[in-house]
């Protein structure tokens, strides 16, 4: 906690400063832009849709950042201090973000949103059972059970439901709710980019769909990390193992080998790495294997080499994965 403690004596005069200015000024009005801040890529690139032109939307993870230890910096602390809403992915995945809007000085000025309290999230286990091709991974699908070399640190709940194009469009809707609320003038405008946008997130589900009819059954993968769940249920993909047992730490000796005993067993011929990760570890398995290299991308942060957009860069994945089971 050093480094919050510190954030916060440093910025605490300069919040008091922005907030003081900003309650003798509206946040609307004239061409001001309500301003808002998103923990992870997809949100962000969700609140720009539907905001289009009347929102100033920011992202805290972004570069390199990894949102399982991210450590936001002073002027992280400076952006919360001036938005109007502060909305986190929650389920466990940015925690930070909870104490960064407590300790912003905006009081109940500042709406704060986990936005993984709005859709029902997956469940982890101990196994993955394989599903059928396109059923949803909660129906309870009957399959063979298979190996999982890794705990979870976000408890019970999977956070990554972004990666679900249905989830998605539930959160898209609350989420131009919830810009009605602070900027009601816009509100119609919100609910209309939503209704747009959800049917771009339909489309995708239809693409996925159509891709998980081709998928073989009992298909199995061996991802770099646990943050493709929802994607994988959706395709009728088992999750054989992960390289990474815990998010954001690299992998010791014994998980790369135990993941290449598996990649064995299930014949995966190409290995997974993601956008932010240094590649070492995935590279010495595939050149162990003789296999190709992919990137899956987890869509945690803004900087990925596979697209610019949630759509672009789920359409990516989705099209990876299909790729690689059908080898």
């Amino acid at each position: 906690m050093r480094w919050f403690l510190a954030l916060l004596v440093i910025t605490v005069a300069g919040a008091l400063i922005l907030v003081s200015r900003q309650s003798s000024e509206p946040l609307l009005g004239g061409t001001q832009k309500l301003v808002v801040v998103a923990t992870i890529f997809p949100l962000a690139d969700w609140l720009r849709e539907i905001g289009g032109p009347d929102v100033e939307v920011h992202c805290l993870v972004s570069g390199g950042s990894n949102p399982h230890h991210f450590e936001p910096a002073i002027r992280d602390a400076a952006l919360v201090a001036r938005a109007r809403a502060l909305f986190a992915a929650g389920l466990g995945l940015d925690e930070w973000a909870g104490r960064l809007a407590a300790n912003s000085g905006r009081g109940e000025d500042l709406v704060y949103c986990e936005t993984g309290s709005w859709i029902r999230p997956l469940q982890f286990h101990t196994t993955v059972v394989p599903m059928a091709a396109g059923e949803s991974a909660e129906h309870g699908a009957k399959g063979v059970e298979v190996e999982i070399l890794h705990g979870h640190e976000h408890g019970q709940s999977d956070p990554h439901y972004w990666l679900d194009p249905l989830r998605a469009c539930d959160v898209v809707i609350r989420l131009a709710d919830e810009l009605g609320k602070l900027d009601p003038p816009h509100g119609n405008d919100y609910k209309r980019r939503a209704t747009l946008y959800v049917g771009k997130l339909q489309a995708l589900n239809g693409e996925l769909a159509a891709r998980a009819r081709g998928i073989p059954p009992g298909s199995q993968v061996v991802t770099f990390h646990d943050a493709y769940s929802y994607l994988l249920g959706r395709l009728g993909i088992g999750l054989a193992a992960v390289i990474q047992a815990s998010p954001g730490v690299e992998p010791s000796a014994r998980d790369v080998s135990e993941a290449l005993r598996i990649l064995r067993q299930v014949g995966q011929r190409v290995v997974f790495q993601e956008p932010m990760d240094n590649g070492l570890a995935a590279r010495t398995i595939a050149r162990e294997l003789g296999a190709g290299l992919e990137i899956l991308d987890p869509l945690d942060s803004e900087a990925s080499s596979v697209g610019k957009t949630y759509l672009e860069r789920v359409r990516h994945d989705l099209n990876v994965l299909a790729d690689a089971v059908a080898k």
